[in-house]
């Protein structure tokens, strides 16, 4: 019987899925990641494949994506691939988000990364453009809750946070907010992409050609606009 459910569980990790089946999609949560899970329930329900969204750490998530417990990522940017190789890039932008820096009781001549090099800067692990931003700043806090950083900030312990502009809107309606400000022009602009697990490759060009669609027609930004997105 164990031989037989480890043969069992082989082949549901080796094939990947077809109609009628569903596939689960890590996302962090944000009203940006929620916008892009019902932009591929709708592409993925064209091709008769029904997805659902799990929610969790950011840095979490995407290790249970490469991993094959989950079977992709809803959206994140396209430099991932470089350190999950079993993650397959869907090659047609779904969302994009602008990474700004917010401080507390003061506004920045200029909003750049020299700036942002001098200052004790907040950024939520897993989030990888601001990874990536920051890599080699001497002053970086890292923590796996935006919570927790904007904590630090208000209480004087961090000068800024580098977060998605979704999140830092969400922080300005808090009874706090009146002391945040989100320093313009945004930091980054990057485009972000849906990935799946290296086992449904298969899916990869149907889902491509019905992403293109979809954007080609408007729908994604449609989609994206009923969320409050755009």
């Amino acid at each position: 019987m164990r031989i037989l459910l480890i043969g069992i569980l082989t082949l549901l990790l080796c094939f990947p899925a077809s109609a009628g089946q569903r596939l689960v999609f890590g996302y962090g949560g944000s009203s940006l990641s929620l916008g892009s899970l019902k932009v591929l329930e709708a592409a993925y329900g064209r091709m008769g494949i029904e997805v659902a969204g799990k929610k969790l750490p950011a840095a979490r998530s995407l290790a249970l994506a490469d991993k094959g417990e989950l079977d992709g990522e809803v959206n994140r940017i396209a430099a991932i691939e470089r350190d999950y190789p079993d993650l397959i890039r869907v090659d047609v932008p779904i969302n994009s988000v602008e990474g700004v820096v917010v401080t507390n009781g003061r506004t920045l001549e200029n909003t750049n990364l020299e700036t942002l090099r001098t200052m004790r800067v907040g950024i939520k692990i897993g989030n990888k453009y601001a990874e990536l931003l920051t890599e080699g700043f001497p002053e970086l806090t890292r923590m796996p809750d935006e919570n927790k950083l904007m904590q630090l900030l208000l209480a004087g312990r961090l000068d800024a946070l580098l977060v998605d502009r979704p999140w830092a809107l969400t922080q300005v309606r808090t009874p706090d907010g009146d002391r945040l400000r989100i320093n313009e022009s945004p930091l980054a602009v990057i485009p972000l992409y849906h990935y799946l697990h290296a086992r449904h490759a298969g899916l990869v060009p149907g889902i491509t050609a019905e992403l293109r669609s979809m954007r080609d027609s408007g729908e994604i930004d449609r989609i994206q606009r009923e969320q409050g997105i755009r």
